[in-house]
């Protein structure tokens, strides 16, 4: 099933402190996944996390687009499911007022199941984001 799937969020923070935590390897293993990602297009990269039975799930990633502090493309497959095809994951971040407006994208094909997944665990996502852009404030 095709699917396209957006979110919006709003920090209380400058764009640059934003578009820092997506492309900070240390700051995406806070709030998104452990990564080896490094910011340059048509690199390749990959994220991994607990599965929740005990192992580890692994994402092959690669930056297909990346225009500094504004916008940036990846495309993203879970490990083993390379014959369903990638999906992708557009990240943009614009100033708004008192802050900065950070978007991401997820679009592609995949299963009901899966799409309701990625619908339920973006949100938490950005939560995590929005603790780590908090706490980075503090210090």
């Amino acid at each position: 099933m095709k699917f396209e799937i957006s979110f919006e969020r709003v920090y209380l923070h400058p764009p640059e402190k934003v578009w820092r935590s997506i492309i900070d390897p240390a700051a995406l293993g806070e709030w998104l996944m452990q990564t080896d990602f490094e910011p340059e297009a048509d690199r390749e990269f990959k994220m991994w996390c607990d599965d929740g039975a005990g192992g580890t799930d692994t994402y092959i990633c690669k930056v297909l687009e990346y225009e500094p502090l504004r916008r940036m493309l990846w495309s993203w497959v879970l490990d083993g499911s390379q014959s369903l095809g990638e999906t992708l994951v557009e990240f943009r971040v614009a100033p708004v007022s008192g802050g900065s407006k950070l978007t991401i994208t997820h679009s592609g094909d995949r299963d009901a199941d899966t799409i309701e997944r990625f619908k339920g665990g973006w949100p938490v996502k950005l939560d995590a984001l929005d603790g780590v852009l908090s706490e980075a404030r503090k210090t």
